[in-house]
């Protein structure tokens, strides 16, 4: 267990690989309700959360820390369905239009068009046009098909009628009384076919507004704050079950990963790499045996020494916490030990023992860091008479990845520093926004999107509809196909909550563009407790060389070639990369 907001730890029989066991939690926190409202207001988020989670039906998800996906996964499929049912009465509302008013209609999605080009970027204006004649095309086709099968109908209960029984008719139609009321009939249809645009209008923003606010009625009932926590089911048993394994996955310490080891951690910062050689002060020739599960719990130990009570209350950082954390490669053969036999998922949890013997063996196919969290949660101001201020939340958090490798009898010490931006302000809303305005906010919704709704309202049912409609077939050609080869990608390929951070500002410095986060305060907090972090973990990794005997001197002087604050490095040799990460070795005397 990570957290104890993440549920209830449970005691097991310690195993060296095993699957975590889950129990939801009583109350969401602020991530997963940020998380789970997502869904409701972005559909493309909704769906790359669901073809990530659940259609890779053989992959594993990154750690989740602060945050609970299986509700998550569980609104973005309801979320989904919701929308399906707004789309689907989106383009049942056109193609009634399309038959009783054809023409009507036509003109009503023309002007749509015309209005979204006039808004739309200048590369934006042929997408526009396509989904225009989409609509237009498939509306018509609708309406073909639908009279076609009325006329069909209409022919079927002809043949039916008897002969004398039609001639009467016939008759009958014919009269002069008979005629007058046909007549009067046409011209009341035509006087009703006027009223067609005004209740194809009328009935589309009624439909689009229902349905918003349902789902702004979920965001502020079911994932309001305080609230108990309540999840909606799925009434398919294959999601159901893949459901259930990712809950227990996103509780283990092994990343099994894609391409990225510290996705869930946000975006890259800081970091630097070095290596030294392992001599006495006394004797250079001489090389010193570490330990390195010693080397370490010293620097977990400097690291928590950061909340240690014996500091006053202002200067303690209470909220800092370590992991441990495994990084493992997601390709893997389907024998492979970290594959588990009966549900051939990725097992995510690796027990005291296994973790020490990683780190006894850095050329092992699995890797130990020291994961260091400081989260967003901030400290209540205290003045002699009591609370000045509440605690406020930064907004950031601040991860540090620390990995401690001997080998060849030099030490190789990695940091790397990650910061986790806040959610989009839209998916907070059910934060932000005053219960009391969520009727005007569908309102305004309705109208904000009504054009984009009337024209692409048949797409998204084609589109999202069709991804739903499959979800259990690709969840099972997934599984084919993890079964058909010996080697399979079984790592993660991102995070949700990477995914729902905000993005960061591009500012000119000079002659180059670079990357900020959007408040300087925020940038700030993450720039001050990334160099605590980093100071105390090169303080401990020094103290404890120089216990041992070791000559500290590269070291030090490595720590020393560069500042912290933009990471400008001076002298040495420096290999710049993307995302301020630096890599350097220092060879002895006489290296190549």
């Amino acid at each position: 267990m990570m957290y104890s907001q993440y549920g209830r730890s449970v005691d097991r029989p310690e195993t060296p690989l095993s699957m975590p066991d889950y129990l939801p939690a009583e109350q969401y926190s602020d991530t997963t309700r940020g998380l789970a409202s997502a869904a409701y207001v972005d559909i493309e988020y909704a769906n790359a959360v669901i073809g990530e989670v659940l259609e890779s039906e053989r992959k594993a998800v990154p750690p989740s820390f602060g945050f609970d996906l299986d509700p998550v996964v569980r609104h973005c499929l309801r979320a989904r369905r919701l929308l399906i049912i707004r789309y689907a009465l989106v383009t049942a509302i056109l193609v009634a239009g399309m038959c009783l008013g054809s023409w009507w209609t036509f003109w009503w999605l023309a002007l749509c068009a015309v209005i979204l080009m006039v808004r739309a970027g200048r590369g934006s204006r042929l997408r526009t046009l396509r989904f225009a004649l989409f609509t237009l095309a498939g509306l018509i086709f609708s309406g073909l098909f639908l009279l076609t099968i009325l006329v069909l109908i209409l022919g079927q209960m002809m043949s039916a009628v008897p002969n004398w029984l039609g001639e009467r008719l016939l008759r009958i139609a014919e009269s002069p009384t008979m005629m007058n009321v046909i007549e009067q009939a046409i011209i009341g249809f035509y006087g009703a076919s006027l009223l067609v645009p005004i209740a194809l209008i009328v009935a589309m923003a009624g439909t689009l507004f229902i349905s918003r606010w349902f789902a702004y009625n979920i965001m502020f009932t079911e994932l309001a704050p305080q609230n108990r926590a309540v999840a909606p089911r799925s009434r398919n048993d294959r999601v159901e079950q893949r459901i259930a394994t990712v809950a227990r996955m996103q509780r283990g310490n092994i990343a099994v990963h894609d391409t990225n080891p510290f996705a869930g951690a946000g975006d890259v910062e800081h970091g630097w790499s070095f290596a030294i050689t392992l001599k006495k002060r006394e004797d250079e020739n001489e090389r010193v045996s570490l330990d390195q599960h010693e080397l370490n719990r010293r620097v977990n130990a400097a690291i928590l020494g950061m909340r240690d009570t014996r500091l006053r209350d202002g200067e303690r950082i209470p909220n800092i916490y370590t992991v441990a954390y495994v990084a493992a490669d997601g390709s893997r053969r389907s024998d492979d030990p970290l594959i588990d036999r009966q549900t051939r998922v990725p097992l995510t949890m690796a027990s005291a023992g296994t973790i020490a013997a990683i780190e006894a063996c850095p050329q092992g196919g699995l890797r130990h860091y020291l994961r260091v969290v400081v989260p967003a949660s901030g400290k209540r101001i205290m003045g002699p008479d009591g609370p000045i201020l509440p605690a406020q939340d930064s907004g950031i958090s601040v991860t540090a990845f620390v990995h401690l490798a001997v080998e060849g009898g030099l030490l190789y010490t990695e940091f790397v520093a990650h910061v986790l931006l806040p959610l989009r302000d839209e998916y907070r809303i059910a934060d932000n926004l005053r219960a009391d305005r969520v009727l005007s906010r569908s309102w305004l919704d309705t109208m904000r999107y009504y054009v984009e709704d009337n024209l692409r309202g048949p797409w998204y049912l084609l589109s999202v509809g069709w991804d739903a409609l499959f979800l259990s077939a690709r969840m099972a050609r997934s599984s084919r196909n993890a079964d058909e080869y010996r080697f399979y990608d079984y790592g993660a390929r991102f995070s949700v909550r990477d995914m729902a951070a905000q993005t960061k500002l591009r500012f000119r410095e000079g002659d180059r563009s670079v990357l900020r986060i959007r408040k300087s305060m925020q940038q700030l907090d993450a720039t001050k407790y990334i160099k605590l972090v980093d100071r105390t973990v090169t303080e401990a990794v020094i103290g404890y060389l120089r216990e041992q005997g070791v000559d500290t001197s590269d070291f030090e002087a490595n720590v020393q070639n560069f500042t912290f604050g933009s990471l400008v490095l001076n002298g040495g040799q420096a290999i710049f990369g993307t995302g301020n990460v630096v890599n350097q070795t220092n060879q002895t005397k006489g290296g190549a």
